[in-house]
């Protein structure tokens, strides 16, 4: 099998950007201070073969989702969380491949590699300064998934491409957490939504400054390389929930919560947080 072979399978499924990573990936130059949200911290960021001995290539799709339809939680939380998606379509791409005698080994989110490396490795896209991956169809609404695979498929050229360096995202950042070759999570609206505990106040101001209760959209909605995005082809991946609304979570038991909002990923925080994050957010508005 190779891999314009491997594209057509994926195209099949719905899956109309994939591209070869090979592997080993290239370790950069600087390690940027890595969230705690993250699964890997360290080199095994870089090292495929920790997850899949004998690991030769990766198949590396993009996941296009809408953006925000206007409400009070982040455009990928709109739609039925991509963890529960994603890996169905990767395990039959895995099939595939199994097929032709390869072991795999799918991931979306929660392994230790960086998946964004992957995607620029698999000629996919590029860093913006929002240090999200932007592709030309789709910009930054994209999730990334791969299927590493003992097989050897030629590899994709990174693309010669690079952010339009606007400054848009910087402006438009909540906390400001986004500089020139650096950014500190700990000023990202995104994570503050998701941190556990008592914020500071410093993190209360940083939530109020847009409305959402639960991740962060502004430096992707005012991104110019987002403004002609294509519309998704992932069924799955258009809006269904816009708002979250007080009373709909207040009286559910954690076990209720679970069953009426597991298929979101705001869900996998609990309802503990989003109450406090809806606290915060109303008490600024009044």
């Amino acid at each position: 099998m190779n891999g314009n072979e491997m594209k057509r399978v994926a195209a099949s499924l719905g899956i109309m950007v994939t591209g070869i990573a090979p592997c080993p990936l290239p370790q950069p130059k600087t390690r940027e201070d890595i969230c705690p949200l993250a699964a890997g911290q360290g080199d095994e960021r870089f090292h495929p073969e920790r997850l899949l001995p004998g690991c030769r290539s990766a198949v590396v799709c993009l996941f296009p989702y809408s953006p925000a339809t206007e409400g009070n939680v982040a455009a990928y939380c709109q739609i039925v969380d991509y963890h529960l998606v994603v890996p169905h379509y990767l395990q039959k791409i895995a099939g595939y491949l199994a097929a032709a005698g390869g072991q795999q080994y799918c991931l979306c989110d929660t392994s230790p590699l960086t998946e964004r490396l992957l995607a620029v490795e698999a000629g996919l896209g590029f860093i913006g300064d929002n240090h999200c991956l932007i592709n030309e169809q789709y910009g930054s609404y994209c999730f990334i998934g791969a299927v590493l695979t003992t097989l050897s498929l030629e590899p994709d050229k990174p693309i010669q491409k690079e952010c339009l360096h606007c400054g848009n995202c910087y402006a438009a950042c909540p906390g400001q957490c986004l500089r020139k070759d650096a950014y500190d999570y700990r000023r990202c609206k995104s994570y503050i939504t998701q941190k556990k505990g008592d914020l500071t106040a410093r993190e209360e101001a940083i939530l109020t400054k847009t409305s959402l209760i639960f991740g962060c959209d502004e430096c992707q909605r005012h991104c110019p390389h987002n403004s002609h995005v294509a519309p998704t082809t992932i069924a799955e991946f258009h809006p269904i929930l816009t708002t979250l609304y007080r009373q709909d979570i207040d009286g559910l038991t954690n076990r209720q919560f679970k069953e009426q909002f597991g298929n979101y990923a705001f869900s996998w925080r609990g309802k503990k947080i989003l109450l406090r994050n809806m606290d915060i957010v109303e008490k600024a508005q009044k």
